[in-house]
């Protein structure tokens, strides 16, 4: 008897990640050329983009803990040399 495999699930379109992200799909292109995000391609030459959920909620995933670890800096107070407080002896 042979093993029932399970249909994989389905991919998504640019414009289902821009909607699930909630951005343009400008956005989700330079995701794309930039590596930020793996992508499948589907037919001939460049072909069409697809993407799996499991990469789009790792990318969420890996862009809170980027977030997370930035720390804010201290504010620097700058020494300036051109203001004089006097202090009156009261």
């Amino acid at each position: 008897m042979s093993e029932i495999q399970k249909p994989p699930k389905r991919l998504l379109t640019v414009n289902e990640v821009a909607a699930w992200l909630n951005v343009s799909a400008s956005l989700i292109y330079q995701l794309v050329e930039g590596r930020k995000i793996p992508v499948c391609r589907i037919g001939n030459g460049r072909g069409a983009i697809r993407f799996r959920s499991i990469d789009i909620e790792a990318y969420i995933a890996s862009s809170v803990e980027q977030f997370q670890a930035i720390k804010a800096p201290k504010p620097v107070r700058r020494n300036l040399k051109h203001v004089s407080v006097r202090r009156d002896a009261s």
